[in-house]
């Protein structure tokens, strides 16, 4: 994070960038500095607890860097290219991780003060990266010029997919139905679809019909498979049930916090696990934290101030990337085909990782907070470029040699 800001952020001076995101920066930097109001008087009291619950608001500092990275278009470039290859790793990694029953995640050194492998993941991440890993072989125009390896990955892709459908997993499936949604919705957009779009339908149309004849032929074995009954047990009426248990815990914070402090929360570094009857007894080392929200620890740590900022943030960010996507232009040039492609991705990836951190404590710490900020930022500056210009210079030289071929030529001599 230091090396990005001392590196790479003072890339934005004199581009224009933070002015053109003037409303998204100015409600960044308003909710990290509640964050770090609100910390500072909490830091006497609680002092490294306090610090490691900010996170919450400095990772935001990562949105500058994905922001100032995209003003060198080139060095863009390359990191969307190198980015697509990491996510297309990351699927075949888990498909194979799931096909021998985690026994690599579960493999390699132990770390001492956690007990876990090195190589270990929280699922939840590891699923969502999975799918979206899917989702950059299927429906952008990754490995186009290879197609032996990108009918090969295509197929991993799909099986991916298929163990992701299978996974117990609630909040990513959650997330990537409403991240799906979200594409379907943009694919009425203004003037065509992007290629994304269009290979994403093509997907589901290709999908929906196998997966209705296959629950029809093997109902039994899908119920089973497809892990179904997790969602039976989030039933609010089940006294047993996750849903019940994480609704008393956001009903104890928010009555705690409304009694408190509803404009400023309870700051930073007391646990939050104390607000839960079923965890208050507990003595685990590793105690949970934080409440399986990431809205609602907002709320709890920065009260309606926090919150407000924080939804104005989805709003501003996601929202008008969105609307960006959906239109197809940016001050009224029209996107390349490959630049609208990449927003509608980035679309995908930050609803995915909002809904899925609505269900687990994922963007508390660095598994997908730095991840979401920085592909905020990122993908917030791309959106500010057409993508063109790349083409442009590539048209203009194909030009000057057409230009010097046709001078040099024995007939251009003759005359």
């Amino acid at each position: 994070m230091f090396l990005g800001l001392f590196r790479i952020a003072p890339w934005l001076q004199g581009t224009g960038y933070l002015r053109q995101a003037n409303s998204l920066t100015v409600g960044i930097i308003a909710y990290m500095t509640l964050g770090a109001i609100l910390a500072a008087f909490s830091l006497q009291r609680w002092r490294l607890d306090a610090l490691r619950d900010s996170a919450i608001w400095y990772y935001a500092l990562f949105f500058f860097i994905g922001l100032a990275l995209t003003t060198r278009e080139a060095i863009a470039d390359r990191f969307w290219r190198l980015i697509r290859t990491v996510w297309i790793l990351s699927l075949v990694w888990n498909v194979a991780d799931i096909l021998t029953r985690y026994r690599l995640s579960h493999s390699g050194p132990i770390i001492p003060w956690r007990g876990v492998p090195v190589l270990f993941n929280s699922t939840h991440e590891a699923g969502q990266n999975l799918a979206l890993g899917a989702l950059v072989v299927l429906c952008t125009t990754t490995l186009f010029k290879r197609p032996f390896l990108r009918y090969f990955l295509a197929l991993i892709a799909i099986l991916g997919l298929a163990l992701f459908t299978t996974s117990d997993g609630r909040g990513m499936r959650l997330g990537f139905g409403a991240a799906m949604l979200t594409m379907l919705l943009l694919s009425f957009g203004a003037p065509r679809r992007p290629h994304f779009n269009e290979r994403l339908l093509t997907l589901l149309a290709g999908a929906v019909p196998l997966i209705a004849l296959a629950a029809l032929i093997f109902s039994g074995q899908i119920l089973r498979l497809s892990s179904l009954d997790r969602f039976a047990g989030a039933d609010p009426s089940n006294p047993d049930g996750t849903v019940n248990w994480r609704l008393i815990w956001w009903q104890r914070l928010y009555d705690h916090v409304m009694e408190t402090n509803p404009v400023f929360g309870i700051g930073f570094g007391e646990s939050l696990h104390l607000y839960n009857p079923l965890l208050e007894s507990d003595d685990e080392e590793f105690v949970v934290r934080s409440p399986h929200n990431f809205n609602v620890t907002v709320f709890s740590r920065m009260g309606l101030a926090g919150l407000f900022l924080w939804a104005a943030i989805l709003a501003i960010g996601i929202g008008g990337l969105c609307r960006r996507v959906y239109r197809g232009t940016v001050h009224g040039h029209p996107y390349s085909d490959e630049r609208r492609d990449e927003l509608a991705f980035w679309a995908t990836m930050l609803v995915f990782t909002i809904v899925n951190s609505s269900f687990g404590v994922l963007m508390e710490g660095p598994v997908l907070g730095i991840w979401f900020w920085f592909a905020l930022g990122f993908a917030t500056g791309r959106s500010l470029t057409t993508g063109n210009s790349a083409r442009r210079v590539r048209q203009y030289l194909r030009h000057l040699i057409l230009q010097y071929n046709l001078a040099e030529s024995p007939l251009t001599a003759d005359a």
